[in-house]
């Protein structure tokens, strides 16, 4: 199902506890090798700076792997469910997370 997207492809990685770095390879706009995906600002709270670079690091994985849960459950023919009830609703909600992830 993989949908081209926009960012820089995972995996992504924590470095110092608050920045975020990903690898480009892209020769023909001139990216190629680390990149700086991201840095962390919050220092009102002890620990939760590092907390939230290392879910903002795991977020290529997690569309990765959302969007492949969501295509096995649309294409399991053993799987009938209407959209109102959990499951539809669910896959509903996932697949609108995903499409606003992508920035559609």
């Amino acid at each position: 199902m993989s949908t081209k997207t926009k960012w820089t492809p995972g995996p992504w990685s924590v470095v110092h506890d608050t920045d975020i770095t990903g690898v480009e390879n892209d020769p023909a706009n001139g990216c190629v090798g680390p990149v700086d995906v991201a840095h962390v600002y919050l220092r009102t709270v002890p620990g939760r700076t590092e907390a939230n670079a290392t879910l903002i690091a795991e977020a290529p994985a997690l569309y990765k792997e959302l969007e492949a849960l969501t295509g096995v459950v649309q294409s399991d023919p053993f799987l009938r469910y209407s959209e109102d009830s959990l499951y539809g609703k669910a896959i509903k909600a996932a697949l609108a997370v995903l499409k606003k992830a992508r920035g559609e």
